[in-house]
């Protein structure tokens, strides 16, 4: 192999182009493609990263030991991979090279080598999402287009085209004030130290576009116009979405929630594209690239924790579970007509009674409400649940007062409703009964209902019942061929005694 005598030190912070362009320029070749040409070499294989042309590239000027160097990237159609970040194409201003007007003076006036090759181009300057110098707080500015020669990539022979009329390219360089988004992206490219963010569990690409698309969002609203935004616009989107962005889930969830204004100052239901805009049709419509799938769960729990949403709406093609109902959403799911639901739910404190807000923004916990009405749609009428029973209507009364059965609405007079008592609730009355009065038979005249324990022993209906539940009544059966609370027949000698038992002695 052999070695050139004339040759530039590869920066740190330099693109790999970029140093074969200025070992030309050292070399006084016309152009990189040129010079690489005359050496065995293509140049587009350099800047795209080829393991044996750079490895042969870098022998030939004695730096073998940089071919890990973070400026030299790897490539596949879609991406450009440096280091352990990764860039789109499209977040890459590869072939509109720019560059600060003041770096490269400085470059020229302190760097070494020939004239003409000392200024290098950095690799935060490739990344769209930057638009300024740290350094020296100006904006970017693009290279001349190169029109004498060949490849976009020739970084030298684009800053010689520069020189040409250099005041004005130094004049585009106008003042900015350069972002921490800016820093935060350079810095992961170029590897440096910093602090943790939960960006980080992006790819340097999907990182800087969702926060981008949350500053435009923020500062143009949801539906802003990629291309109506200058330069100055979109330095200003990347400092006010890395606000959001870099404080973490609990802060971009609390942005999204900020989206949602549109659904509850609105009639219709909810829409992703209607409530997130450009940020659900980016991760909806415009790609399927998994690396956003951890953005596109936590749109999805912020909605499902925050909205009525459920299986019915589809974000990002799948079905919502549940969280929230709406009194409209309820009403639709179960059939039931939307002022009787109202109605109940109100009655049921699901609701305020006074709360004037439209069915279908008027929210409810649907686990709640979805138990509330099963049991309501499973209860039963007085009559039709007295049935159910076996028991006449003074005893139910007393049943009631006592407490042992509960209707749906225990209020149901102050709060206007009919009364009903849930399937469940009997059911459960006479599974009370059943375990403290087995089925059974008795031959004496000595077991009777608790009807007629109660007005034979002189003893409250209540009191019995107090007794049959307490296990005092250990004799208690229900007769065979009978149903509940009419079968249930107890010792009145048993009920004498435990009368006498509280009476004071004389």
């Amino acid at each position: 192999m052999n070695i050139l005598q004339v040759t530039v030190d590869f920066r740190d912070d330099e693109t790999f182009a970029s140093f074969v362009s200025r070992v030309a320029a050292a070399n006084s070749a016309e152009s990189a493609e040129a010079f690489c040409q005359h050496m065995g070499l293509r140049f587009q294989a350099l800047v795209d990263g080829d393991p044996s042309s750079v490895s042969h590239l870098l022998g030939m000027c004695g730096q073998s030991a940089q071919a890990l160097a973070v400026g030299v990237a790897s490539r596949d159609d879609r991406t450009h991979t440096f280091g352990s970040e990764t860039l789109l194409r499209s977040n890459m201003s590869r072939r509109h090279l720019r560059a600060c007007p003041y770096c490269l003076e400085e470059d020229e006036a302190t760097g070494t080598g020939p004239s003409g090759s000392r200024a290098y181009g950095r690799l935060s300057w490739l990344p769209t999402f930057i638009r300024t110098c740290p350094i020296h707080a100006s904006y970017l500015v693009p290279l001349p287009d190169p029109i004498q020669f060949g490849s976009p990539h020739d970084f030298s022979a684009r800053v010689r085209l520069a020189r040409e009329s250099w005041k004005a390219f130094r004049k585009v360089a106008t003042p900015a004030i350069p972002s921490d988004f800016e820093k935060y992206i350079s810095d992961r490219l170029l590897g440096r130290s910093r602090s943790s963010f939960w960006l980080d569990e992006l790819p340097l690409y999907a990182a800087g576009k969702l926060t981008e698309t949350v500053g435009a969002i923020v500062n143009h609203g949801r539906n802003f116009v990629t291309g109506d935004l200058s330069e100055a616009e979109w330095l200003e989107v990347g400092r006010t979405g890395f606000e959001i962005t870099s404080a973490g889930p609990v802060a971009f969830a609390g942005f999204l929630e900020t989206l949602h204004d549109r659904f509850w100052n609105g009639n219709g239901d909810f829409g992703g594209r209607l409530i997130y805009g450009r940020l659900y049709e980016m991760l909806a419509h415009e790609n399927e690239d998994a690396a956003y799938d951890p953005v596109r769960n936590l749109i999805r729990e912020t909605a499902i924790a925050s909205l009525p949403i459920g299986p019915d709406h589809r974000l990002f093609g799948k079905a919502s579970p549940r969280r929230w109902h709406s009194v409209h959403s309820a009403t639709k799911q179960f059939g039931l007509h939307h002022k009787t639901a109202r109605k109940m739910f109100a009655a049921a404190r699901l609701i305020p009674s006074d709360d004037e807000t439209a069915d279908s923004r008027t929210l409810v916990d649907a686990v709640e409400i979805e138990a509330f009405i099963r049991r309501w749609q499973s209860s039963l009428k007085t009559d039709t649940a007295r049935e159910r029973v076996n028991i006449g209507r003074s005893s139910w009364d007393i049943v009631l007062k006592e407490g042992y059965v509960k209707p749906l609405i225990e209020d149901y007079q102050t709060r206007g409703v009919a009364p009903l008592f849930p399937l469940d609730e009997l059911e459960r009355f006479l599974a009370r009964l059943e375990a403290v009065a087995p089925v059974g038979t008795a031959s004496n005249d000595d077991f009777v209902s608790l009807t007629s324990a109660a007005k034979r022993a002189s003893v409250g209906l209540a009191r019995i019942l107090d007794l049959l539940f307490a296990g005092k009544l250990v004799s208690a059966h229900a007769e065979l061929g009978v149903r509940g609370f009419e079968a249930i027949h107890v010792s009145l000698t048993e009920v004498m005694l435990e009368k006498a038992r509280r009476q004071p002695a004389r």
